[in-house]
């Protein structure tokens, strides 16, 4: 158990997490995909508000790979594209940042300082 709560801790000192970051792990959450794919992934993710170019996607999965919370796959094909999927770990860590975002939220709720669904 205590071990548990340590990767806890590990994970909390990663959070939170870059926009860049946090989208490229939430593009990955369902399958593995190949860089445009996540690009394409992430404005429809982010409706619109939210895009990168391949500059900062790939500085960002190389981070995220060297962190251990994507890999890169291999892929069956004669497709010469690199396909990356989440880690256990990327997605433990992604869980968390749902989960600190929601905590943000729940409090700007109880503060009345945000009324999401309420009309004026």
């Amino acid at each position: 158990m205590a071990k548990d709560h340590h990767f806890d801790d590990d994970l909390l000192e990663n959070l939170p997490l870059s926009t860049a970051s946090f989208f490229v792990l939430f593009a990955l959450a369902e399958e593995a995909k190949h860089g445009y794919r996540v690009m394409q992934d992430i404005r429809g993710l982010s409706e619109g508000t939210f895009s990168v170019g391949p500059a900062t996607l790939y500085t960002t999965i190389k981070k995220l790979s060297d962190q251990g919370l994507i890999s890169e796959t291999s892929d069956a094909t004669e497709d010469r594209r690199r396909t990356y999927a989440l880690t256990a770990a990327g997605r433990r860590l992604l869980g968390a940042e749902f989960r600190r975002q929601q905590a943000l939220l729940d409090l700007a709720r109880s503060k009345k300082i945000l009324r999401i669904g309420e009309r004026k």
